[in-house]
């Protein structure tokens, strides 16, 4: 048998370079099945640059002075702070390469939390701040694994495509149900999978061959070289028929991914009503400019927020518990998703005097920036629900923000149009509560049609014969606010109904539902006499609050319907309210001054005290971030040496008290070896302990390990068991023999000793060759 030549990698170069080379294509194809949920061009960078760092990782730690598992966990915790802010975080960094204190927080907090980010991020998720960690990381550590796999086995080489796998399962499970090119990649990975798997097992055994001398005859080796490479390519070939006849019935729909099992972070079920509030925004804010909007459809509307089930108190967003998806929101980045038909427009918004979190919008978003001192603290609060297309801000907006968003607007269709179109028969949840007037009032008008879009109109001329009023001190006709199922039924109670958008949006919605029609309710904003249209900026005060009602149609979607009256309608004198009757006024002493209160100077902080406390508060923030982000950096370059020395001085503690003194000599001869072996020396196998101590001696001649060895010969295996005193002394020689060797070795030879596992490694082998 031939003796193998010690190289520097396992693999001559062209077999290295063909083994990354099939790890990369699986990789890529891996990064590509990230495209349907990121969208742009920045998860390739993030995928393809993490593939590349993770092939280098993978390629130094499989040299021979730096091969070992613990140095592949080093190089990829080192790629991940030098490289990971740069292909992970780019917006983060200083010219999208430098990296920065907020790069490496974003991308040590992204590497626990972008995972269900993920998940619950509306696609396309290129826009927020870290979820590019997933495909870097994913492609980075399999890539490493992988290459390490590849380069190091022979027989079982196979196994590095396991890991390529992962990334590639990881891909889809954190996709969506749209595949990227599903045929194409999985005749890809299918064929270099296969193709390279049979180029492993045939160069294995080829080396086989030539390392036993198993025959000369070189006719027989030719001949069974081609029978394995005929079979190789129908293997291949056969792969890739197999893998794209599979993909071909395989339809989104039946595409199962995680973020179908994610539940959304946010239920909006949890937050109060904007419905509920209605009249203070008429009532506080009617000749206040809430915001200011440029760009808007003509008759276009502001959705503040859509609401589908009414518990009898308020009409609310429905939460997980309804069979609705009303009131789960995910994060959005920079674009959104939409598949819904009808005309772009680009809108600017002002924020004056409203605030919230819902975000004023128009149709389905595909775009929404923030501007001002806010932008990137808005931005990452932003949450969207494509099925209402509504918006939040959990932050809140403020006087000051802004905003600029690109949407699809449905067409609204005249009741004209609407002849003959069938309601979409859809899920939205009962109502909990329907008063028992409002019941009566839908028998006796909800059926007087032939069809139920004529019911609906009926209803609809109905509720917009009746009375409006806001209820405020100017209305000729007083009109409680809410619209609770009390406030509902006392609607009803009288000849003429009386009430403004609140409560005839909430009525219209209920008797909807009684008839079996599927609606909602809108609360937005938009002026009385509608948009004009075009870039005119117009101003919208509280009076300009409005709510309506939405029913679903075949093709057309949720069309509106506005059963509100005129704010004209006011017909109706209110009640005479009986007088009381007068009683004889009786003066009444003054009251006694009040003393003023006393209060501790303690309780009394000046303004400037106050801002300086803040700003100091601000400042340590500031510096406990700073100082945390350094000391994790710290922690994570510091991981590998506090790790294997602590194995190693747990070794070392449990030879030194070994019970029996014979046995401390033997490990502390054992410790000698150890040191030399992790400090780079090649010490033989198989040989006795004075050929053993030759060459650690040769090497390091302050090591004194003949000496020792000699020592240990004669306390081992002489006669009776050595002094426990004279062992004792023995180990404090073992320990100036140790720090001689590394001494005498160089810095560089030092610090990956304290880095080397190889002494686990030869002890595990002596062991396997006594057994």
């Amino acid at each position: 048998m031939r003796a193998r030549p010690r190289r520097l990698l396992p693999r001559t170069p062209r077999e290295a370079a063909v083994d990354c080379a099939a790890i990369l294509a699986v990789m890529l194809v891996a990064t590509l099945s990230f495209g349907p949920v990121f969208g742009g061009v920045a998860y390739l960078v993030a995928g393809i640059g993490g593939a590349l760092a993770g092939i280098g990782v993978g390629i130094a730690t499989s040299l021979r002075p730096l091969r070992g598992w613990l140095m592949t966990a080093a190089g990829v915790v080192l790629v991940i702070v030098v490289l990971g802010p740069a292909l992970a975080v780019p917006r983060a960094t200083i010219g999208g390469v430098i990296p920065t204190l907020d790069a490496w927080r974003e991308l040590l907090l992204g590497v626990v939390y972008s995972w269900k980010g993920l998940l619950t991020a509306e696609p396309p998720a290129e826009g927020f701040p870290s979820l590019l960690v997933v495909p870097f990381l994913t492609t980075l550590v399999t890539s490493t694994v992988a290459t390490v796999l590849a380069l190091r086995l022979g027989r079982g080489a196979p196994f590095a495509m396991i890991p390529a796998s992962v990334a590639l399962i990881v891909g889809i499970a954190f996709g969506t149900k749209i595949a990227f090119w599903p045929i194409v990649l999985g005749v890809v990975v299918a064929g270099v999978m296969v193709g390279w798997c049979s180029w492993r097992r045939e160069a294995w055994r080829t080396g086989l061959n030539e390392e036993v001398e198993v025959t000369n005859d070189t006719r027989h080796r030719g001949q069974a070289r081609r029978q394995r490479t005929l079979g190789a390519v129908g293997m291949v070939a056969g792969a890739l028929l197999v893998a794209g006849l599979v993909s071909i019935p395989v339809q989104p729909r039946d595409r199962a991914v995680l973020r179908d099992v994610v539940e959304p972070p946010i239920e909006l079920a949890e937050y109060p009503s904007p419905l509920a509030g209605y009249r203070t925004w008429n009532k506080n804010f009617e000749d206040e400019t809430l915001l200011t909007v440029s760009g808007m459809p003509e008759d276009g509307r502001l959705r503040l927020a859509t609401f589908d089930y009414y518990d009898g108190t308020v009409y609310a967003v429905a939460g997980s518990q309804q069979t609705s998806g009303s009131g789960t929101f995910s994060r959005i980045g920079d674009e959104v998703l939409t598949s819904q038909s009808g005309d772009p427009a680009s809108v600017r918004v002002a924020i004056d005097a409203y605030t919230g979190i819902w975000v004023p919008d128009i149709g389905f978003l595909q775009a929404l920036d923030f501007d001002g001192p806010r932008a990137d603290q808005l931005q990452g609060s932003l949450h969207y629900n494509a099925q209402t297309g509504t918006a939040i801000a959990l932050d809140g907006l403020g006087a000051g923000d802004s905003y600029a968003l690109d949407a699809i607007v449905p067409q609204q269709p005249s009741v004209d149009e609407l002849e003959g179109v069938p309601v979409t028969e859809l899920q939205v949840p009962q109502a909990a509560v329907v008063p028992d007037l409002l019941q009566a009032w839908v028998v006796e008008h909800g059926s007087s049609g032939q069809s139920k879009l004529e019911n609906i109109v009926a209803m609809q001329q109905l509720l917009q014969a009746g009375s409006f009023s806001h209820g405020l001190e100017d209305d000729a006709i007083p009109s409680l606010a809410g619209h609770g199922a009390s406030r509902i039924q006392s609607m009803f109670e009288r000849d003429v109904l009386v009430g403004d958008d609140e409560q005839y949006a909430t009525a219209f919605a209920l008797a909807l539902q009684r008839i079996n029609v599927p609606s909602r309710v809108v609360m937005g904003l938009y002026p009385d006499d509608g948009f004009p249209g075009g870039d005119a900026e117009v101003e919208l005060t509280g009076g300009d609050m409005h709510a309506w009602v939405e029913i679903p149609f075949e093709g057309y979607g949720w069309v509106r319907f506005d059963p509100t009256p005129p704010e004209e309608n006011q017909d109706i004198q209110p009640e005479p309210e009986p007088q009381p009757e007068p009683k004889p006024q009786v003066l009444q002493p003054p009251q006694p001054p009040e003393e003023p209160a006393e209060m501790s100077p303690d309780t009394v902080a000046e303004e400037g005290q106050e801002e300086d406390e803040e700003l100091e508060d601000r400042s340590w923030t500031v510096w406990l971030w700073v100082a945390g982000s350094i000391l994790l950096l710290v922690l994570l370059l510091l991981s590998p040496f506090l790790i294997v020395g602590a194995i190693k001085a747990a070794r070392r503690k449990r030879r030194f008290r070994a019970e029996r003194e014979s046995d401390r000599l033997a490990g502390g001869w054992h410790e000698v070896v150890d040191e030399a072996v992790d400090l780079g020396l090649l010490v033989p196998a198989g040989v006795t302990r004075r050929e053993v101590a030759r060459e650690v001696e040769d090497r390091y001649p302050r090591s004194r390990a003949t000496e020792i060895g000699e020592f240990v010969d004669a306390g081992v295996f002489g006669p009776g068991e050595p002094e426990r005193e004279d062992v004792d002394a023995f180990w404090r020689d073992v320990e100036r023999s140790v720090e001689g060797m590394r001494s005498e070795a160089s810095r560089r030879r030092r610090v990956l000793g304290r880095l080397s596992l190889r002494s686990f490694v030869r002890r595990r082998g002596e062991r396997r060759r006594r057994g």
